[in-house]
């Protein structure tokens, strides 16, 4: 099922790269989402291209009821960002590779990080949803995303508290 989303970042696009690669944003997606635990590796600089996989707990209380059979009270999400270069004006093309793990789920999708002004960026996310479960996975991959909306959204919040902590 396609799933489309621009995210509203307050940063420029080349501090959000820099956002995207700093510990302390996993730390505060963390504590955005809920997660009992987080982690995140950097493979690459900011300065150029750039890979970030992150892992996060996140419990299921919130998941839509037709998914529940197939996930425990927590699952773990492993997100896989791939960033290149940035352009002159920051702005950066990517993908993004959603799983969680144990679980027939994903979503795979396209990034551009572009500047909106001297303060802001935007992150258009471009993908597809995909549940792979005989017979009932187009009804999970309906009801799962207003529940994917709503954690790609949290990033909103966490850039926002990220800002705020870097004094910027």
């Amino acid at each position: 099922m396609k799933l489309r989303e621009t995210l509203h970042l307050p940063l420029p696009a080349r501090a959000a790269a820099v956002m995207y690669a700093d510990a302390q944003y996993t730390a505060i997606r963390r504590d955005t989402l809920g997660a009992t635990d987080a982690s995140s590796h950097v493979d690459g600089d900011p300065s150029g291209a750039f890979t970030v996989t992150s892992e996060l707990s996140l419990p299921t209380d919130r998941v839509p009821d037709i998914v529940r059979p197939f996930v425990g009270s927590s699952v773990t999400v492993r997100e896989v960002q791939t960033w290149s270069a940035p352009g002159e004006d920051g702005s950066r093309t990517g993908t993004m590779r959603l799983d969680v793990v144990g679980t027939p789920a994903g979503l795979t999708a396209t990034l551009r990080l572009r500047t909106a002004d001297q303060e802001r960026s935007e992150v258009e996310i471009d993908g597809d949803l995909v549940a792979k479960v005989p017979l009932l996975g187009p009804r999970i991959e309906k009801a799962a995303v207003p529940y994917v909306s709503t954690v790609l959204r949290a990033e909103e919040r966490s850039a926002a508290t990220y800002r705020d902590r870097q004094g910027a």
